[in-house]
This record gives C-alpha cells, structure tokens and sequence, in this order.
C-alpha cells in the first residue's frame, strides 16, 4: 500500500493436489518498475509452497511484454516460444517450487 492505496497484488489457485495456478499478478502503472511485481510473485511461490504446492502455472498475453519479462526473470519457465507466438495465443510458464526456491 501508498498513502492508503493498494498498488500491487495477486492470486493463486489450486491446480491440483501439488500445483497451484498464479492470477491476476499486477502493478499500479505509477509504480511499475519497483519490484513490486517480483516481490508479489515470491510471495505467492512462498504461500503456495506452504500449502503443499511444488508447482506453479501461469498463463499471460503476447500483448505483455512485461509481464514475459517478469516471470522470466523469476525463474519461470516458457512453455513456448515466447518470441513466435501469435498475438491472440497465451503463454504458458512453468516454475519447480523446490527446486528454485
């Protein structure tokens, strides 16, 4: 929170009995470019690992290239080539939680 206003958040959900499903990762666009995003990211890794998840899913647009370059950077791995994608096909990534965290 800034000055009472939320400006970052997420979500995940079950997948399976080991796996859960990153949603709805954002950044208030005044503060993108903080870390917001990646401490958000970690701190979902870290509640869904101590829920029993050892791995997450996500999925984003073509139309996101910073959302691309943030679970890139967290260690997610592309299910797909991220640069050869049409631009109404999702990207699927995939992250190991014990082995990487």
């Amino acid at each position: 929170m800034s000055g009472g206003e939320t400006v970052a958040g997420g979500a995940f959900r079950r997948y399976d009995a080991a796996a859960a499903e990153l949603k709805r990762v954002w950044t208030h666009p005044r503060h993108r470019g903080e870390g917001l995003g990646s401490l958000v990211v970690r701190e979902l890794e870290r509640e869904a690992l101590r829920r029993g998840c050892r791995r997450i899913y996500l999925t984003t647009g073509p139309r996101r290239p910073e959302a691309v370059r943030l679970y890139l950077a967290s260690g997610y791995d592309p299910q797909s080539d991220v640069a050869d994608r049409p631009a109404q096909c999702p990207l699927p990534f995939v992250k190991d939680l014990q082995l990487r965290m």
